[in-house]
């Protein structure tokens, strides 16, 4: 339930950078932050924005309520990948605010309203489940408005630029693969370790060596829950990497292929994607038992191919505006 409720995006992790130029420029900035916010410790700057110390805890506090107990990583691991999540956040807000995405009340309480409804609840009982968790009625307001905004700055700078021409629609419904499993879904775990944009074969190396110490302690009976948070960089990693239940145009095709042949519970990996390396487990497979018309078939192919490519595109954007962004994680040193 919560899940459903509180719209929270769950982003990729990356590497930290603080480019030189940007350090110069925003050295001011640090400073001035620090005299304006002196009674809450300042953890993190991104750009000329603060990251508190209270702010991160609540986020932790609310990732804390999500989770169920025991599925937790130790306690700085945790901080970390709630750290990278709230920079992301962070970065994305700006970049609505520097396009000039703007959100209306309407379309806000339009939002909510789908919210209970999805959930078969009224507006009131919506509201009373999430004071029961202990967040105001406003702040769910501003969650809900933040990630409005988010969705808005990852169609206009990614989704609008992907494309999917009928030859690749038509390639993937004559395939064999299609063919034979089109009624199934594969309920995935993915851990990623990530990659800068423009890896060297240092990077390479040492990030495939880490996907292997990863399944070798999978094979030696490690949670692949734990593992995923206390190691992955996607945007699942808090989730334990749990992926949901997917069909094979959501799949990216380095997984798909080998998936078809897997039995529940294996492993495959290191997989090599543009983002890092993969390391996936099959965590389940059911029959759907449906079949549509070739127009709809068609439509659904579409547009899960659309989701594949969306997903796999805003891991790399948001790799970039990472390292294109001044991010000090010392700012107390500054």
């Amino acid at each position: 339930m919560t899940q459903k409720i509180f719209f929270y995006l769950l982003l990729i992790g990356g590497l930290c950078t603080v480019p030189y130029a940007n350090a110069a420029k925003h050295a001011k900035t640090v400073a001035n932050v620090k005299n304006e916010q002196s009674l809450d410790r300042i953890i993190a700057i991104v750009n000329e924005t603060p990251i508190t110390e209270t702010e991160l805890n609540e986020a932790i506090d609310t990732i804390k309520k999500q989770t169920q107990p025991g599925m937790l990583p130790p306690a700085d691991a945790l901080r970390k990948q709630v750290l990278d999540q709230v920079i992301n956040r962070k970065l994305q807000l700006e970049l609505a605010k520097d396009n000039g995405v703007t959100l209306t009340d309407e379309q806000v309480n339009k939002a909510i309203e789908g919210v209970a409804k999805q959930n078969k609840l009224s507006l009131k009982e919506l509201m009373s489940k999430v004071t029961e968790t202990g967040m105001t009625e406003k702040a769910y307001r501003k969650e809900i408005h933040d990630e409005m905004l988010i969705q808005e700055v990852e169609q206009s700078q990614v989704g609008s630029k992907i494309t999917i021409t009928p030859q690749e629609t038509d390639d993937f419904m004559r395939s064999a693969t299609w063919k034979a499993f089109n009624n199934k879904e594969y309920h995935l775990e993915d851990i990623l370790i990530n990659v800068p944009e423009a890896p060297t074969p240092q990077d390479l190396a040492q990030a495939k060596t880490k996907a292997e110490m990863v399944i070798d302690k999978l094979h030696a009976g490690k949670s692949f829950q734990e593992l995923s948070m206390e190691d992955s960089g996607s945007s699942g990693a808090l989730q334990g990497g749990d992926l949901g239940w997917r069909k094979l145009p959501q799949i990216p095709q380095q997984f798909a292929d080998q998936l078809v042949h897997m039995k529940d519970k294996d492993i495959i990996g290191p997989v090599l994607t543009p983002n890092g390396y993969h390391v996936v487990r099959l965590a389940g497979t059911r029959d759907t038992h449906s079949r549509e018309d070739a127009k709809t078939e068609r439509q659904q192919v579409e547009k899960l191919i659309f989701q594949r490519k969306m997903e796999e595109a805003l891991q790399s954007w948001l790799t970039r505006i990472r390292s294109e962004a001044f991010i000090n994680m010392n700012p107390e040193k500054v």
